[in-house]
């Protein structure tokens, strides 16, 4: 797969490169395990930038297995919340509960082991292994099976799991048994800053010579991935019941989607129904009628391949309030966002109050 030019070059290549560009990172200085496990796990399908505020704050909260494990679940999401992909706070709380019962407290650094607990997987248990443990472990994340892919000019579908073996058997070969934390960061540094996947600078990196991608003219159209799904159109409607200066919410408790979060309660809008009257409907599903429904707010977000236009309409109550329960709260709108609240309807929340909505 590799020749023996390649497997002496790319390490040696890529590290002197990551000397001179590395992106400061947080762990950088202290990459203990239990660190490198909140972070890996945040940056699953999340970018850097995105996530290094998130990361900060969390660890503020969590210092320790011990702080994260002993948490509700529902502050673990409060803390978590607007990152999205909401099971993996899910599964790191779990994880964290798991490393308490079976490994007194302390992450392990064997992949294997690593690989048993809740979310953990190849990516994961890889950046832990080689960044905080300096074990031989690969770590591909989109950055690393893109680069490895194009350097083999690799023209499978690399989302498969067959195509994703052999492109992690591959890095396995060439990862220098003395700096395999740097080297799994030179690659994610380097994709994503350099081979990037629109418009790769193949004229600055420092291992276009070695990249069979570049030598062939196959750069851009490599790696292969199959055609994203279009998203579909649809349409929410959130019911805003405001009761003696404070708002209904409702915990979502079914399902993977924001399982655990809270929010207005919300129906998907049917065909040839207004919005009015899914708001009726939406306050009916918790007990409540109103009245008098206008719209106060929308915002967008995408979810999976659903494109979703989400409305808020606030109505006056009518009748007795539905009594708080464990999955329905009366909330006043300033202390509402001390809730796990998804990040559309944080959006929501806040151009409520920006907009004087509140009846």
């Amino acid at each position: 797969m590799w020749t023996l030019a390649q497997r002496r070059a790319i390490p040696r290549l890529l590290l002197e490169w990551y000397q001179h560009h590395a992106r400061p990172m947080p762990w950088h200085e202290n990459p203990t395990p239990y660190l490198l496990l909140v972070a890996a796990t945040m940056l699953q399908q999340t970018q850097v930038a995105t996530v290094l505020p998130y990361l900060h704050r969390f660890l503020e909260r969590f210092p320790t297995v011990n702080h994260l494990a002993t948490a509700e679940e529902e502050e673990v999401l409060r803390y978590w919340a607007g990152l999205g992909y909401y099971s993996r706070a899910r599964n790191l709380h779990r994880a964290a509960q798991q490393i308490m019962q079976h490994f007194g407290g302390e992450v392990p650094c064997e992949p294997h082991l690593l690989r048993q607990l809740p979310g953990v997987g190849e990516y994961t248990a890889g950046a832990v292994a080689s960044i905080a443990c300096r074990q031989p472990e690969p770590a591909l994340d989109a950055n690393g099976y893109r680069i490895v892919a194009r350097l083999l000019a690799f023209d499978g579908d690399i989302t498969r799991t067959d195509s994703r073996r052999r492109l992690w058997e591959a890095c396995r070969q060439i990862i220098p048994e003395d700096a395999p934390g740097d080297f799994n960061q030179a690659l994610m540094d380097l994709g994503a800053t350099v081979c990037t996947a629109r418009e790769p600078r193949c004229l600055i990196c420092p291992l276009a010579e070695q990249c069979l991608a570049f030598q062939q003219g196959k750069q851009t159209s490599l790696p292969v991935m199959p055609p994203r799904r279009a998203s579909e159109r649809v349409q929410d409607a959130c019911v805003v019941v405001e009761h003696g200066g404070r708002w209904l919410l409702v915990k979502r408790t079914e399902g993977q989607l924001w399982r655990g979060m809270w929010e207005f309660p919300r129906v998907r809008v049917q065909n040839g129904e207004t919005l009015e009257q899914a708001a009726h409907r939406a306050a009916a599903s918790v007990g409540m009628r109103v009245s008098d429904c206008k719209l106060a707010a929308t915002v967008r977000h995408g979810v999976m391949h659903y494109s979703i236009t989400l409305c808020a309409l606030c109505g006056c109550a009518t009748g007795a309030p539905c009594a708080e329960t464990e999955a329905r709260r009366w909330v006043s709108p300033w202390e509402v966002e001390q809730l796990p609240l998804p990040s559309p309807m944080r959006r929501l929340v806040r151009a409520l109050r920006d907009t004087a909505a509140v009846r």
